[in-house]
This record gives C-alpha cells, structure tokens and sequence, in this order.
C-alpha cells in the first residue's frame, strides 16, 4: 500500500494531465482499499485542487470569466464527492479557490469549508452541503435544484440567478445573503432557515409576503 501511494503522488505531481488523472484515481482506489489511509488521501486531494485553483490577485478577474477547472481539477473534485462515507475529524477546506463551472453533481459535501470561493455557474443539483461553511462564497448562477443546505453557513454568499427548486434551507444561516434574483425560491424555503436578517435580499415576490426579514 505504501508503494501505491508513493507512485500515485509521483503521478499527481506530473505535469502531463493522463497521468495526473492517473494518481488521481489511484488515491482514490487507495482510498476505498485501506480505510486507515482515508483521511491522508482526502487531505491531499483537497490541497491539489486549492494548489490549482488559485484565485486571481487582488480579486481581479480574467478577462474570460466564464470557465471550468482543468481535467484533473474536476477528477479530484468527482472523488472527493463520492468518498466512501467515513467519519472526518476536519472540515475539507477549499476556501478561496476558483471552482467557477465545476460539475458536482449530487456530490457529498457535507461540512466543507468554501469561504469565499468562487463556484458561480457550477452545477451542485442535489449535492450534498450540510453545515457547510459557504461565508460570502460566490454562488452567483448555480445550480442547487434539490440540494441540501441543512445549517450551511450562507453569510454575504452571493446567490443572484441562482436555481432553488426544492432546495433544502432547514436551519441555514442566510445573513446578509443574496437571494435577491434567485429563481425558483419559496417562502417556505426562507421560513425554515435559521437566521435571516435585515441585510438578507430576497426576490421581491418573497419578501413581500415575509412580514419582516428578522
């Protein structure tokens, strides 16, 4: 087990993108092989895709903002949301990185760490995002159809044209949150989360119906 894991790092670290497909997917079934080495691969996968993803100085944007990660970027991505379901003493922390465009898809991300990343346009239908830490995570132009957000952290998040159908808000905090041209929003949605303050912006129909926003 050893040795495929030290030849799998050796292909992650390849500039050539079959081979870094490669480790990737050899951490994965090294992954799924051996419980014990769970937490080491998770560990790495998660500082690859931070490593490659970083944002732009200064927050400035790319003159081409519409974008999806690289090959092995999204591979990464793929395995960390269909990780074998053990028991994680950390939160997967992907703070600050360019995840704009990425297809997670049903992905078990429960409890990861996305302050201020950028994931605007990305598909996350019916991921997995439980007590996620999202604290003004850029959202804008997502697709959340039948996600769960259970008790996510949603502070500031920028969530403009995002897709809420039958989205799951039970007990998220919605601070200052922008859901202020989200489609497919409900009241209900809105009732049932956590927190909403004076700063969250709601779409007009809702927030007429809401007696106040506190």
């Amino acid at each position: 087990m050893t040795d495929r894991y030290v030849e799998a790092i050796k292909l992650l670290a390849s500039d050539r993108t079959v081979e870094c497909l490669g480790g990737i997917y050899a951490l994965e079934r090294i992954m799924r092989d051996s419980p014990k080495d769970h937490l080491t691969v998770v560990e790495v996968l998660a500082s690859f895709i931070r490593e490659h993803t970083p944002m732009a100085p200064g927050g400035r944007e790319p003159a081409q903002t519409e974008r999806h990660p690289t090959e092995p970027v999204q591979a990464a991505l793929t395995v960390l949301g269909r990780r074998p379901i053990v028991h994680e003493p950390f939160r997967i922390d992907l703070r600050q990185s360019d995840l704009r465009g990425a297809d997670l898809k049903q992905a078990r991300l429960d409890r990861i760490r996305l302050g201020s990343a950028k994931l605007d346009g990305s598909d996350l239908t019916e991921a997995r995002l439980e007590d996620a830490w999202m604290q003004e995570t850029c959202l804008e132009g997502v697709w959340l159809d039948r996600a769960y957000l259970g008790e996510a952290n949603l502070r500031a998040a920028n969530l403009r044209g995002a897709s809420l159908v039958d989205t799951n808000l039970s007990q998220a905090k919605l601070i200052g949150t922008d859901l202020s041209t989200a489609h497919g929003c409900t009241a209900e949605q809105i009732e049932a989360a956590a927190v909403v303050d004076e700063a969250t912006k709601l779409p007009m129909d809702i927030a007429a119906k809401l007696p106040t926003n506190e």
